[in-house]
């Protein structure tokens, strides 16, 4: 058993310290489980006979008198001692020195074979760079020994299987690696082009992906060349193609007799494999999208500024871009009768009235199914244009709503309702403002007072809405809400009398900021300027695109 120097004395009580010092020693500990020997040269170890040997011997010069042979006995015990470690540590000297000598002799021979095998490799065929790759990590077998016959043919088939194995891997991850690269560059290519055009005749980056030729190349094996750039041409093409697939679709439903859904084997069995343009911009080509609690979609228009986006009337994002698939569309029964009633009663032909057509009749109508509604001692009806009436019929599907039944405006009611300004929509503060000129706010909508001072950057002092900038119809599809036209008057309450001196009522025309959102403030001409200039950063304030007058 061996004791460590410090247990000495617990473990042999009755014996005299100075017996360490006259015994060999060790600083190799137990084995630990890899068989490594644990060494501490700062650990003395001894074994428990030579400790009890040294015990008995002492024991013969503990008598009286025997002092100096017992000092004689230890001085020689401790020379024996210091001769016994000095010769282990040379000894262990010539170990290391030897051990460092062996292990370069074998990193030289390792080396050597290496190289000898690379050149046997290569010869075979195999490629120089995959070789010298192979053994950058691991020897394979390759060891620091003489190469025999007998070891070159057990050697040679283990380390070409090997060899093909990670070649096999190599290819992977390099294609895994161009593919990649591939496809971000397409998708890149992509969304520039695409960011302009309304999302409903925009394909999502799926499907571009998935066109035969994009995804061959996207699979194919490197080559030293940059071929992405190839495919530029080719977005246009797609991109036409899909709108003529789309209007293709809207045509042949729009051709059906019935509202029942068919499938397109059914459609193309009709005969119909060109758009009919004219057809979509009908007022009464009315769709909406398959996406529940959809709203209608007068004429092509529309439905090209439709996308999966709209549903969240958010703004759109690259990531919303890539990541959703394109909504499919059906004819809106409710709306095409809602349209059929509205062109009747103004005495146009359904069959061939377009959309912009009844834009420019300005006309108003009540809903005669809705009874005029209570408000402040009297009531009101919603005046609505045909396109807010389409709405309302398609919206409101109850009971009293079976059949679309209207009252058309009379030229005085009319002229009470153009009286009046119009509430702004979408108001300008809504971040769904776009520059017509560049795709910088194609991306990331903003709001309206940001973009007639990007339009600064193009050199444009007063912008035109709807031809230099324009909100953005892909989120906000709906038209304005209708106005309440009362056709009994409220009941004004009576002032309370004032005692104070009353002033003269102002003569000065009263006007409203256009970047304020929902605010009723008011301001005299040069008030109205000044706030602008100093809250909304807009130099040279203009009446129309920036404020508008109330009287």
């Amino acid at each position: 058993m061996r004791i460590c120097k410090s247990a000495f004395p617990f473990a042999f009580p009755e014996y005299d310290l100075i017996i360490m010092d006259l015994i060999p020693f060790s600083s190799i500990g137990a084995e630990d489980h890899d068989h490594d020997y644990i060494v501490d040269l700062g650990c003395k170890l001894f074994w428990s006979d030579d400790i009890d040997k040294m015990a008995e011997k002492l024991k013969v010069y503990l008598k009286p008198g025997a002092e100096q042979a017992l000092e004689d006995f230890k001085q020689s015990r401790k020379k024996y001692v210091d001769s016994d470690s000095n010769h282990i540590a040379v000894c262990d000297a010539w170990v290391a020195n030897d051990c460092t000598q062996q292990s370069l002799r074998a990193d030289e021979l390792r080396s050597q074979n290496t190289k000898l095998f690379e050149a046997r490799l290569v010869d075979l065929g195999h490629d120089a760079e995959d070789v010298e790759r192979m053994f950058d990590n691991h020897h394979y077998g390759v060891l620091d020994k003489e190469f025999t016959d007998a070891r070159w043919k057990r050697l040679i088939p283990k380390v070409e299987r090997k060899l093909a194995q990670l070649q096999e891997e190599w290819r992977l991850e390099r294609q895994r690696k161009v593919s990649s690269i591939r496809e971000s560059e397409l998708l890149t290519m992509y969304q520039k082009y695409v960011w302009p055009l309304p999302q409903g005749i925009t394909p999502s980056s799926e499907d571009f992906l998935e066109l035969c030729d994009v995804a061959e190349f996207i699979k194919s094996p490197p080559t030293a060349d940059t071929e992405s750039d190839a495919f530029a041409e080719k977005i246009p093409e797609f991109c036409a193609e899909y709108m003529h697939k789309k209007k293709l679709e809207l045509t042949r439903l729009l051709a059906l007799s019935t509202d029942a859904v068919q499938d397109t084997t059914a459609l193309q069995n009709q005969g119909i494999d060109t758009p009919d343009d004219m057809l979509l911009q009908l007022a009464t080509s009315v769709f909406q999208c398959t996406y529940p609690q959809s709203f209608p979609l007068i004429t092509w228009d529309k439905v090209q500024h439709h996308g999966r986006s709209s549903h969240s009337q958010r703004p759109r994002s690259s990531y919303a871009m890539m990541s959703t698939s394109p909504c499919t569309f059906s004819v809106s029964q409710r709306g095409v009768a809602a349209a059929r009633s509205l062109l009747s009663l103004v005495g146009l032909d359904a069959q061939t009235t377009t959309a912009t057509t009844m834009d420019d009749l300005q006309c108003r109508f009540f809903c005669s199914n809705c009874s005029p509604k209570p408000e402040n001692g009297g009531s009101y009806r919603m005046a609505m244009n045909w396109r807010q009436g389409v709405f309302h019929y398609v919206e409101d599907q109850s009971p009293s709503h079976e059949e679309p039944r209207w009252e058309l405006l009379s030229t005085a009611q009319l002229h009470v309702i153009q009286s009046s300004p119009a509430p702004e929509y979408p108001t300008a503060a809504r971040q769904v403002w776009r520059c017509n000129k560049y795709n910088v706010f194609h991306g990331d909508s903003t709001t309206k007072a940001k973009v007639i001072k990007h339009m600064r950057s193009h050199g444009i002092t007063t912008p035109t809405e709807g031809i230099d900038f324009s909100y953005d119809q892909g989120v906000i599809e709906k038209p304005p809400p209708a106005t309440k036209f009362f056709v009994t008057p409220q009941i004004k309450k009576p002032s309370k009398p004032s005692t104070t001196q009353k002033s003269k009522p102002s003569t000065k025309s009263v006007y409203r900021c256009q970047h304020c959102n929902g605010l009723d403030r008011t301001f005299v001409l040069e008030g109205v300027k000044q706030h602008i200039k100093v809250k909304h950063d807009i130099k040279s304030p203009h009446e129309g695109p920036d404020f508008y007058k109330i009287k």
